[in-house]
């Protein structure tokens, strides 16, 4: 493993014992006491860890960047010696190759800092929104801590609330965002020493290293030839669009690049001026690349699936999209899953119904009933033309009524399936009110059965008995 990989790694598992450990404090923080004094202590524990993997980050970068510089740069060297070329090092460059590891590790450092501050607020944010929901239900602290601590778990959890947004919207673990930035940094300071030292020997050309099979963005620029001044004008400025790494876990890099030892310089010369945006790649070219994309994507989200599957830090939901990544990793290879991804793959399947509905209750109790775009409107109206639902109800007492027909240990749980459905339903009855609730969380409607009897409604639908909702949460996981 080259150097700056087991680095890397090192960095990316700082990193994940960070987001572990934030996400225990989360789920295990004792809800006792005043409201407040529960949040700040709980906020307080997470930004400890927050600010120590910001001074492990400084730490890290202090130690790797110039490190990987200076390999870069010594390469670099090697390189032309082995050429026969008669350069020197320039002392008076060292300045510049200083310069250039400040700027790069302080890059490193303030995008992780920002990552760090992100969380920290999302983690506030979502304290103070459901305090103040709490509050609007007219719920006092102390007796309802433990009420408020499952809230603030559901959202910050099942929400993704502690992930890192990026300035284009991208959703990042923290440890993923580590190591994306990771790679991309340490590349960027193996460019920039490549970039410096050939400048230092007197060089002006660089060529970007071959690498087969390669991306759409990649292919263009990979063997081509760039002026690092944009002064010899046979071949094109290497600007900062143009240097790698071209994009995150990029492969290309930079190498110096003398024309008189070229036997090919004029054939090179012509392909560097071909265009720098256009896919040269033939079809088989681009199957071979989503080949190897498809076999890192598949072990990434097998990985990264087991992860949560495995962890006691992670809630139901958060568990069955890791299962159901799992198990399109499968389907997608047709190949049947083994061992322990096997045996995961299956306990879910066999309990897929079971924790769908422990999702949903856990949902509509902590944050109400879910309802498509002004459907709720709709159906309140709709049951009120039946007479199905009291003429003086508006949406609270419907919402309401929901909550309850999912809360109701009692009540009845009923799975509902037929033909041309696009998902399963779960239906939730008191022996005379029904809540048909879709398997995406979401309400398809409510109301009193009042045609036919209950249990002739059930039958005629074709409704399938599953248990009580005290039955079907007694074993949780």
């Amino acid at each position: 493993m080259p150097l700056d990989e087991k680095l890397i790694q090192q960095l990316i598992e700082l990193y994940r014992r960070g987001f572990e450990e934030i996400l225990q404090i989360i789920i295990t923080k004792e809800a006792k006491g005043q409201a407040i004094s529960y949040w700040k202590d709980m906020l307080k524990e997470v930004y400890d860890i927050l600010n120590q993997l910001d001074e492990e980050t400084r730490k890290w970068v202090q130690q790797v960047i110039g490190q990987v510089y200076s390999q870069a740069s010594a390469e670099t060297w090697a390189y032309l010696n082995s050429l026969g070329m008669a350069v020197k090092e320039n002392p008076s460059f060292a300045q510049v190759h200083q310069r250039a590891i400040d700027v790069i590790a302080q890059n490193m450092v303030s995008s992780m800092h920002e990552s760090f501050q992100f969380i920290g607020r999302r983690v506030n944010d979502v304290f103070r929104q459901v305090a103040l929901e709490e509050t609007g239900r007219k719920m006092a602290s102390g007796t309802t801590i433990k009420d408020m601590k499952q809230r603030v778990i559901q959202r910050l959890l099942d929400q993704g609330q502690t992930a890192f947004v990026d300035k284009l919207g991208r959703k990042w673990r923290l440890d993923s965002y580590a190591e994306m930035v990771a790679r991309t940094t340490t590349r960027e300071a193996a460019s920039a020493a490549t970039i410096n030292t050939c400048r230092e020997a007197g060089l002006d050309l660089v060529k970007i290293t071959t690498h087969y099979p390669t991306c759409e963005k990649c292919a263009p620029l990979q063997g081509k030839v760039f002026s690092i001044s944009g002064q010899d004008k046979r071949y094109p400025k290497l600007t900062d669009e143009y240097r790698p790494p071209i994009h995150p876990n990029c492969r290309h890099t930079l190498q110096p690049y003398i024309r008189e030892l070229d036997p090919d310089a004029e054939k090179v010369e012509k392909y560097s001026n071909t265009s720098l945006t256009k896919d040269p790649r033939s079809e088989e070219e681009k199957q071979a690349y989503k080949e190897m994309r498809d076999a890192v994507t598949i072990a990434t989200n097998r990985r990264r699936a087991r992860e949560v599957l495995l962890s006691k830090n992670y809630s139901l939901q958060d568990k069955m999209e890791a299962y159901k990544l799992l198990n399109k990793t499968y389907e997608y290879t047709g190949k049947k899953p083994v061992g322990v991804d096997g045996q995961i793959i299956k306990h879910y399947q066999l309990n897929e119904d079971k924790y769908n509905v422990i999702i949903i209750t856990e949902n509509i109790i902590n944050n109400g009933p879910s309802w498509k775009k002004n459907k709720d409107i709709e159906h309140l109206r709709k049951r009120k033309r039946l007479g199905q639902i009291p003429e003086s109800w508006g949406l609270e007492e419907y919402n309401h009524k929901i909550r309850e027909l999912c809360s109701n240990p009692n009540n009845e749980v009923y799975l509902y399936y037929k033909k041309g459905f696009k998902q399963k339903y779960y239906v939730f009855g008191d022996k005379e009110w029904i809540a048909i609730i879709g398997q995406d969380g979401i309400i398809d409607t409510a109301f009193k059965i009042d045609k036919m009897s209950y249990e002739e409604y059930i039958k005629k639908e074709g409704m399938k008995y599953m248990g009580t909702i005290k039955e079907l949460r007694a074993n949780g996981q």
